[in-house]
């Protein structure tokens, strides 16, 4: 399920048109605090939430330019890393959560963020992430998940085949995930077979109730992204599985999914890594997407949409 690092970059950068020139946003790599991450913010903005951020498959810190994004629209922004850097784990796999103590204790203490909560943002494996962590961290308080995951699934090794094994662990244990017993001989950039082999898993029910994220644990709102023809893996049949265990568990906060019936996996990124779609599709979706995802933070410094609907 790996997906090359440029492809990643671009699903995200490409979400996104700059905003007005003149925001100065500084860049600090943070160093010795036990985690590996770079640091964005405005320092004429310090009364918004902060943002913590996370890449996908690709592995190493989040593509800077989403993050100067956020942080130009004045919400201060860690852009971390879990594998694949100096220090931490090669490849997703067993990545402890506990990791992400230290970078959400850092940031709660930090001069440059004066409102209490996080908002954690990913996209594909790094949406799965991010709704875990929320589930389990009282700390954060809204979730961005694009092309997002219901479940959990294994990690992600070099090559194929390989000894499956979750992705997380908590407390030293492995985070429940999804079988992989069809997997072992795939070839590895086979999406076809992969994205097959995801939407024959998610029909066996007792797998899915075992590996389900407990996305009615999460403490805010959460905005749920995907493309209908996503080539990479069934984002929009999970997106729904979200939403229907939230309506099941009577969620108290507000939750939307939005669905892009031309869109790929990339969500509006160009025509050579679109994984999906077609252009006018993507195109469209980027653009709708980005409005709705400003608003979502905006609401949230509001605080409208972090009370509970009931």
């Amino acid at each position: 399920m790996k997906i090359s690092r440029w492809i990643i970059i671009s699903v995200l950068v490409g979400l996104f048109t700059p905003v007005g020139r003149g925001a100065e946003v500084i860049r600090n790599e943070i160093v010795g605090e036990g985690f590996v991450a770079d640091f964005y913010y405005r320092p004429d903005l310090t009364s918004k939430f902060g943002i913590m951020f996370f890449g996908g498959s690709e592995g190493g810190k989040p593509n800077g330019l989403l993050a100067k994004i956020f942080a130009e629209k004045g919400h201060p922004t860690l852009a971390l890393a879990y594998f694949a850097e100096r220090g931490l784990p090669e490849t997703l796999q067993s990545i402890p959560l506990e990791y992400f103590d230290k970078p959400i204790e850092w940031m709660n203490h930090n001069e440059k963020i004066t409102r209490g909560g996080l908002v954690v943002v990913g996209a594909s494996r790094g949406a799965e992430l991010a709704l875990l962590l929320a589930s389990i961290k009282s700390e954060i308080k809204g979730v961005i998940a694009l092309s997002p995951s219901a479940v959990v699934w294994f990690g992600s090794p070099k090559e194929l085949p390989f000894l499956p094994c979750s992705s997380w662990t908590l407390h030293g244990k492995p985070v429940p995930f999804m079988p992989c017993d069809d997997w072992t001989n795939i070839v590895p950039g086979d999406m076809q077979a992969i994205y097959k082999n995801m939407e024959d898993s998610l029909a066996q029910k007792e797998w899915v109730e075992k590996a389900a994220i407990k996305v009615e644990r999460i403490d805010g709102p959460i905005l749920l992204a995907s493309g209908h023809d996503d080539k990479i893996c069934p984002s929009e049949v999970m997106g729904d599985a979200i939403c229907s265990r939230l309506r099941k568990n009577a969620f108290k906060y507000k939750y939307e999914h939005l669905k892009y019936g031309d869109a790929g996996h990339t969500l509006g990124f160009g025509p050579s890594g679109m994984m999906g779609g077609t252009i006018e599709g993507n195109n469209a979706a980027r653009i709708d997407l980005t409005e709705k995802i400003l608003a979502f933070l905006q609401a949230l410094d509001g605080d409208s949409a972090r009370l509970p609907i009931r």
